[in-house]
């Protein structure tokens, strides 16, 4: 909902609110002030937080969601550079780069409360939405976006099916930019560390007048690889990025304000690290027809010699570190990223209109050496193009004597996107011999375009002082049209060439009632649905048969919770517990050369959240967050198409879905004598296992492990410099953010999260 001219004089009133706030995971550290006639000294309380999970600024803890949000200073204190670190820091949500298959570091698999999508692919709907400043980013490609100028996160945890619509099934991810200010300054920032890190990031506020500002900011972002080609030199996982955004203000009336805002991001850096895990036979994982046919008739005439010497792929290609490879394929991982939006607020008295207008598009170029030899065997390459256009207009407003508060609208929303590429698998082998010695690699051309139509509206009642009641619906349909042009690269033949389509109507409730016990205790209970669009498999490799349609998967989840403060807001507790009723699940199954996507199962997820805050003295402030889940299929069905077998039975885990998220955090502030600041910060994230592929392969299968992160900072005594010392993973812990494995190739392949790294960081305001 747009703020009116009260509500924008309360949140100015209160000074650096959202800016110096940390969220339900995170304990508020001061802000700095300008200079040091206007540094407070600390308050033992914790600094209240605004948020916008129901499309309205709210108190954090008069908000009936379960969220977590970070905001300014509370995201550098914990080193938060991209928006995946926030997972860290919320419980039950995975948030990991480097999806399975794709060989790029910005392609994002989000799951929160075991609800997600693993697949990176063009066709693929994410099951978390990400929205930045009101947009909706449709992509998991180019998803894991650098957190440079950002004002607030929000993890919306839990079906928001009413009021964000399609594809937050799982939940939202909700970033918040810093805005254009009044007053003319800046900041600049340049941060070195491991890997040769070089990073300069900087922002500047122009008035232009009593009615107009401009923010420009920008980020220059590079370092090293941490992964090793070694027969070629090259690294992986590097860092070449630059990425500026405009914004513009203009309050063209007292009751109307416009913001513009353009963004683009380029990347030029080499792919994810692979690591090769398994090659040829282990108990129960058998070497597959493709890599017996390979090595018979294929490898020994290419004058490839593998370590042990032998001209065969075999064992000897599998190393010791989990960031070195034998790799010698493609090596890209290119983004051009970039956006524009208009925003438009009018406030009409007790009625506000808000409008969002916005375009977004991208261009990748990815690719992995899924063998991680220098023969080619399963290599695959991906260039993607995706257009979007989406407009949402909102009414919001308070009747019946400010008793209701509500929100309607209306979102249309278009895409169109293509994926150009090659699947290069056992290449070399050709048809006509017995046993059947064949290539499967295809080159491919899958084109989608999407129309998305919406309408919305929720309220909330005040029953009595105390009781309100929550009532929220939307309807949903879908439409998409592909176009698929999949050809065999080892005798040009078609494997598909087809024109499927399809359409999708979804109604999405929510109901639910608040109860104020106390001004600091707020109890509440709530039902709603959730749901991700349908479409169609656009991974055949044999023939059009596999060109499969699935339907929109649905959640229904039952929630209560309570957001407490105790202690004159010393201390902040809160407490959700949920149930899911999961039906028509896509499970994604990628075991080339069987890859498919099918409603074959149906599911339960329940858990508990809690999330703690204390702020005993002035220096002191602690935070704990866990969650338990409890995720487990409660049917399961098969495969669309003949061939498509299910590697899923009752027993098996949900995906990304551990049963524990833990994380903890402490930080000291003291002024110093010369009036400067220091402050000091450690924190501590926990996962208990988690299962990478959907199969819970075992050597996919993450144990559980821990990641700690500690940074020591000195702010000036005019707060406008500060410096910081930091450290990333000090435990240098090896833990996989995603995995992969073909029995039918012989192969298991996994990405390694980055190993321990320092960082020393300077920045000035001005």
């Amino acid at each position: 909902m747009p703020r009116n001219k009260k509500t924008s004089g309360r949140l100015r009133a209160g000074g650096l609110l959202i800016c110096a706030a940390a969220g339900v995971q995170a304990v508020a550290s001061p802000a700095f002030a300008q200079n040091a006639a206007q540094a407070e000294t600390p308050t033992v309380q914790i600094e209240e937080v605004v948020v916008t999970a129901r499309r309205r600024e709210e108190r954090l803890q008069d908000t009936p969601v379960a969220v977590t949000a970070l905001a300014g200073e509370a995201l550098e204190s914990r080193g938060v550079e991209s928006v995946d670190q926030i997972a860290k820091f919320a419980p039950s949500i995975r948030f990991d780069g480097a999806a399975a298959l794709s060989g790029g570091n910005y392609n994002a698999t989000v799951f929160i409360r075991g609800v997600g999508q693993n697949d990176f692919a063009i066709f693929s709907d994410p099951g978390v939405g990400v929205y930045v400043d009101g947009v909706y980013y449709a992509r998991s490609i180019g998803g894991t976006l650098d957190a440079f100028d950002v004002s607030r996160i929000e993890v919306l945890r839990g079906p928001q099916g009413t009021l964000f619509g399609k594809n937050t099934i799982g939940g939202a991810v909700i970033i918040t930019t810093d805005q254009p200010k009044d007053e003319f300054g800046g900041k600049i920032e340049g941060v070195t560390g491991s890997y040769d890190r070089l990073d300069v990031k900087g922002h500047v506020d122009i008035p232009l007048g009593e009615k107009v500002a401009v923010r420009l900011s920008a980020a220059r972002l590079t370092r090293d690889g941490y992964g090793k080609r070694l027969l070629t030199g090259d690294d992986l996982g590097d860092r070449n990025a630059t990425a500026a955004r405009a914004q513009l203000r203009w309050e063209a009336s007292d009751a109307v304000t416009v913001s513009l805002s353009a963004d683009y991001t380029r990347a030029r850096e080499h792919s994810a690290p692979q690591k090769l895990l398994v090659i040829g036979a282990v108990p129960g994982f058998a070497v597959g027809p493709f890599m017996a046919n390979f090595n018979t008739y294929v490898a020994p005439g290419l004058g490839i010699t593998a370590p042990n010497g032998a001209r065969t792929l075999n064992t000897s290609f599998l190393t010791d570190s989990p960031f070195t490879t034998y790799g010698t394929g493609p090596n890209i991982n290119d983004l051009d990223l970039w956006g524009g939006s208009a925003t438009v607020d009018w406030n009409l008295g007790e009625i506000s209109f808000k409008s969002i207008t916005a375009v977004r598009g991208l261009k990748a170029t990815f690719a992995r050496d899924g063998d991680n030899t220098p023969f080619t065997f399963r290599e695959t390459f991906n260039h993607d193009v995706q257009a979007q256009y989406s407009q949402e207009f909102q009414l919001s407003g308070l009747s019946f004597g400010e008793r209701l508060t509500w929100v309607t609208g209306a979102y249309v929303f278009q895409e169109r996107g293509t994926d150009s590429g090659y699947a290069k698998l056992a290449l070399g082998l050709a048809p006509g011999a017995s046993p059947p010695p064949y290539s499967p690699s295809a080159a491919v051309y899958t084109k989608v375009t999407s129309t998305t139509y919406a309408l919305f509206a929720q309220g909330s009642l005040s029953l009595t002082d105390r009781l309100s009641a929550t009532v929220g619906a939307r309807y949903n349909r879908d439409e998409k049209d592909y176009v698929l042009d999949h050809r065999r690269i080892r005798d040009g033949g078609v494997i598909a060439q087809v024109r499927p389509g399809g359409s999708w109507n979804s109604f999405t409730p929510k109901v639910g009632l608040e109860f104020k016990a106390t001004p600091d205790v707020l109890l509440y209970a709530s039902v709603g649905k959730g749901f991700k669009s349908g479409g169609f498999n656009a991974r055949p490799l044999n023939d059009a048969s596999e060109v499969t349609e699935y339907q929109p998967e649905t959640l229904l989840t039952y929630e209560a919770g309570a957001k407490t403060a105790w202690l004159d807001r010393r201390l902040i507790l809160n407490v959700a517990g949920y149930f899911s009723d999961y039906q028509d699940i896509q499970v994604t199954v990628n075991q080339t050369p069987r890859n498919f996507v099918a409603n074959a199962a149906a599911g339960e997820v329940k858990g508990v959240e809690v999330e703690l805050q204390a702020k005993p003295t002035a220096n002191w402030s602690f935070n704990f967050g866990g969650g338990y889940m409890d995720a487990k299929y409660t049917e399961v069905g098969s495969g669309l198409a003949a061939g498509q077998v299910l590697p899923i039975t009752l027993a098996t885990h949900f995906v990304k879905a551990p049963k524990w998220t833990l994380n903890g955090g402490v930080e000291y502030g003291r002024e110093l004598p010369g009036g400067g600041r220091l402050t000091a910060r450690v924190d501590w994230t926990r996962y208990s296992t988690v299962y990478n592929d959907v199969a819970n392969d075992p050597d996919l299968t993450q144990p559980g492990y821990d990641l700690f992160g500690a940074r020591l900072a000195y702010a000036s005594p005019d707060r406008v410099w500060q410096a910081a010392l930091f450290g990333m993973n000090l435990s240098d812990e090896r833990y996989m953010v995603s995995g992969n494995a073909s029995s039918g190739f012989g192969l298991k392949e996994a990405s390694f999260g980055r190993p321990r790294e320092w960082g020393f960081s300077l920045s000035r305001k001005f």
